[in-house]
């Protein structure tokens, strides 16, 4: 979940994206895994979805490097439209003293209005797999 003030608006990348409307110094902590918020499936329970909720679930979760779940926010959850750049600001980074997942911290400062991004490849076990456009 996001740790500081967001909004999703029309993003240039894809569709939709999530845009910070706080100044972040370059080191802080963005977005964390929360149990009581966040959700996960195994591999197994991910296999036995329909083919149609395992495509949706691919747009907006990541297989973990780290647990090997399926990782995703709730549906009224902004995370869900962070987009992926290879010019990212913000960096995957385990820290188990905070989470099990990555938590993702700004890798540069960061202005109030920009776009959130990932790497998608840093975090998501499946990501490096795909021959998608959008990866590159």
């Amino acid at each position: 979940m996001y740790l500081i003030k967001v909004v999703v608006q029309d993003s240039p990348i894809d569709g939709q994206g999530v845009f910070t409307l706080e100044d972040i110094k370059v080191g802080a902590v963005v977005w964390k895994f929360d149990s009581d918020h966040d959700k996960t499936l195994s591999k197994a329970e991910f296999d036995s979805l329909s083919g149609e909720e395992r495509e949706l679930l691919r747009r907006v979760a990541y297989l973990s490097k780290n647990t090997g779940r399926w990782v995703y926010p709730p549906e009224n959850d902004p995370a869900r439209f962070t987009n992926h750049s290879k010019e990212n600001n913000l960096s995957a980074t385990l820290n188990t003293a905070i989470s099990e997942e990555p938590v993702f911290v700004a890798n540069r400062d960061i202005q109030a209005g920009e776009e959130l991004t990932n790497d998608y490849s840093e975090f998501d076990d499946l990501s490096e797999n795909l021959e998608a456009d959008w990866l590159t």
